[in-house]
């Protein structure tokens, strides 16, 4: 049950650790008060029985944020294994928040197990709460020895609700401190529920990033030696006559309450006096190193920047502003600080008036946070959580019953919201440089009517000012132009060194169909009645050569697109369907020939691609050609089409796998080069100039999207191209 501390604001969490005698209980709590208090501010206590000393209170002093304006502290317990001691056992749980169950993972405390969990089932039920909604976590501990229950077997015997369960080694702190750090969060966040503010999912957020913030540094230490059981602060119960001997269950329970709860408002009382007294230097050292500072400036900007600096350096704010009523009455911005304009100059309130005029018109200090209940604070909220913050002051400055603008402060939901003590701070600072700002403003007026007789030779300057900085912006313009021009130079080099190139490579590769265009017709002419088998056969060689000075020409009109820059494509809506069967019908006749087929699947949905048709069409029909020719006799080229996601833009992806001797690894880098050809090139018949890949990537890249070849396993080669469908 949660209990408040109304006299230092304060929410005390109950969790206890249940489980089976020496199963580990109290040394979990030893190293989690070791690792979370490593300068010993805080003692353990551990209360001895007859036979056993496992009652063990605990109070962690951690930072864990607040819920309305509460401090939340959390508070450990043990409870003694062994049975006859089921009274004090119940007493522990009574008003308990949250369980740590710590198992025994020794086949031979199976059953001290199941009886332990019951055990704690009964007595949650006796001290009216309620075992299917308790929060609950499972420390399966010892996972050091040997042998051991795996996981699943106590899960199956213990875990029915299916709650976290953490595999641990107490004595080395293996896994405790993550099972600890589970069950603060699950706690806190079933406390958050009781106390009404459960149905706001930020308070909640917040809840869990503050104890996420507190934990964290502790589940990065790294595991240290075993536990020693002599940093225990004993208490030993008396006899009547001052001997020490066993206390019954009932004083056992009292006398262990009333050392955990004097123990608990001793460390509440030191940490909040000490923090109250570190606050209080803290202000009156910023305070004096600010009025000496702000006191001696007579710079009204520089008076703003003051003000800011020392505001965000004080208050621990990631980003502020300093507001200032212009000469129309409406506020601007003075002076910002990691913002580019304030947030409450960007929204209205229900009047239509902008956020930080509606504060000025108060005249008072606001504190915006997640608790702020009137309706400006709210409005000031959601302006100041769009903006990437969790809270924020807000504090007019005022001198002379005149409102001068507005000091803000804002900081981020991850860190320790914005209190009265920053507000409180804020006003003073806003109230010292309200003075100084209005004494350095009136004495820049002064320096601005003697500067007046100045203002011809400025003009003057300014003229010459103007006139230096266009012919330095001409000469900055032909610096440019010169640049464009080598580049026009690089470039048109590049287009010489490609078309010489392509020259020969064309030059080349005509020799041999001409040749053979040319002894085909030679023979046809010189022996008109020649038989019909010699006549078909040198036909055919004059259609086979036909056809590949055809392709040259194409590769040479193609060739245009490496030497041109067409700018962004013509982009259409092309319909998907009609878009492939223009690609791949010319490709027919050329997979049949080499008893290749065309394999293609097509996902669902996909209606129409966005491209320039031609090129594109040009682009992937290269690529498929390729998976044809290197394909072998009898094999297959599978085109597969799909739509993927990247991000929030959808993409078409069009994957094309052949099955023949693929890329080796060493040439890949080189496959999209102009007129390169690898080593399976020089084996196939059907060559080509080496432009087909160089021509698809640049038309593909033109269209934003990526081309990406592979080698397949066993073999083959996969390319794939992904292009925007928008």
């Amino acid at each position: 049950m949660v209990q408040f501390d109304n006299q230092y604001r304060q929410i005390k969490v109950k969790i206890v650790y249940y489980g089976p005698a020496l199963g580990g209980k109290t040394t979990c709590l030893q190293r989690i008060h070791g690792v979370s208090d490593p300068e010993q501010r805080t003692k353990l206590y551990s209360l001895n029985t007859a036979s056993d000393r496992t009652l063990f209170f605990d109070l962690l002093s951690l930072d864990l944020g607040s819920i309305r304006g509460y401090r939340l502290a959390i508070q450990l317990y043990t409870v003694p294994g062994q049975v006859q001691y089921n009274a004090t056992r119940r007493a522990v749980l009574s008003g308990a928040d949250g369980v740590v169950f710590v198992a025994d993972s020794q086949p031979d405390q199976r059953q001290a197990n199941k009886e332990s969990f019951e055990n704690l089932g009964d007595n949650l039920i006796a001290t009216g709460l309620n075992p299917d909604r308790v929060p609950l976590v499972f420390q399966y501990n010892k996972r050091d020895l040997s042998p051991l229950m795996t996981m699943e077997e106590l899960d199956a015997d213990l875990n029915s609700r299916k709650v976290p369960a953490f595999p641990s080694v107490a004595t080395t702190g293996e896994g405790v401190m993550e099972g600890f750090a589970t069950i603060s969060e699950t706690t806190l966040v079933s406390v958050a529920d009781k106390l009404g503010v459960g149905s706001r999912p930020v308070t909640v957020d917040r809840l869990r990033e503050q104890v996420h913030r507190a934990l964290k540094p502790y589940l990065e230490e790294a595991v240290t030696e075993e536990v020693a059981a002599d940093d225990i602060e004993v208490t030993r119960p008396q006899l009547e006559d001052g001997a020490e001997g066993p206390m019954d269950e009932d004083g056992l329970v009292g006398e262990a309450v009333r050392a955990n709860l004097a123990m608990t408002d001793m460390n509440v009382r030191l940490d909040t006096t000490r923090r109250q007294l570190e606050r209080k230097v803290e202000v009156l050292a910023g305070v004096s190193a600010f009025s000496d500072q702000v006191g001696g400036s007579l710079d009204p900007p520089g008076v703003l920047r003051i003000l800011l600096t020392t505001a965000a350096r004080l208050l621990k704010v990631q980003a502020g502003s300093v507001l200032v009523v212009a000469g129309t009455g409406q506020l601007r911005n003075g002076a910002l600080h990691a913002l580019k304009t304030d947030p409450m100059l960007g929204a209205q309130d229900d009047t239509g008036e902008t956020l930080a005029s509606s504060i000025a018109a108060q005249r008072k200090p606001l504190l915006i946070d997640a608790e702020s209940e009137d309706g400006l604070a709210r409005q000031c909220l959601d302006a100041t959580t769009n903006s990437g913050f969790g809270s924020a002051i807000a504090v007019p400055m005022v001198a002379r019953d005149e409102v001068l603008g507005l000091l803000m402060g804002y900081r981020k939901g991850e860190d320790r919201p914005l209190d009265e003590d920053d507000l409180q701070l804020a006003s003073v600072i806003a109230a010292s440089s309200a003075q100084a700002y209005t004494t350095a403003r009136t004495w820049h007026r002064l320096e601005e009517l003697n500067q007046s007789l100045e203002s011809q030779v400025q003009g003057r300057t300014s003229e010459l000012n103007e006139s230096l900085a266009e012919v330095r912006r001409l000469a900055d313009e032909l610096k440019g132009k010169n640049e464009l021009v080598e580049k026009a130079y690089r470039e048109l080099t590049e287009l010489d060194h490609l078309k010489q190139e392509l020259l020969g490579r064309i030059s080349e590769e005509l020799r041999t169909p001409v040749s053979s265009l040319s002894t085909a017709a030679k023979l046809l002419h010189e022996n008109p009645d020649a038989p019909r088998d010699k006549t078909v056969r040198f036909t055919g060689v004059i259609q086979e050569q036909a056809e590949a000075l055809t392709e040259l020409v194409q590769s040479m009109l193609q060739a245009s697109v490496l030497s041109s820059s067409r700018g962004t494509p013509a982009k259409q809506s092309i319909p998907i369907q009609g878009f492939f069967k223009r690609t791949l019908t010319p490709l027919r006749d050329l997979a049949n020939s080499r008893d290749v087929r065309i394999h293609i699947a097509m996902a669902s949905g996909l209606d129409f691609i966005l491209c320039d048709p031609e090129p594109m069409e040009t682009a992937i029909r290269a690529l498929i050609k390729n998976g044809i020719i290197y394909s072998p006799s009898g094999g297959e080229t599978r085109v597969e089409v799909r739509r993927v996601s990247q991000g929030e833009t959808p993409w078409l992806r069009l994957t094309i796998a052949d099955s023949g001797p693929g890329i080796p690894a060493d040439e890949l880098p080189h496959v999209c080069e102009a007129f390169w050809q690898g080593s399976a090139a020089s084996s196939n018949s059907s060559r080509g100039i080496g432009l087909g890949l160089a021509i698809a990537k640049k038309v593909i890249e033109g269209h934003r999207g990526k081309l990406a070849i592979k080698q397949r396993d066993p073999q083959g080669c996969e390319v794939t191209v992904v292009l925007p469908l928008s």
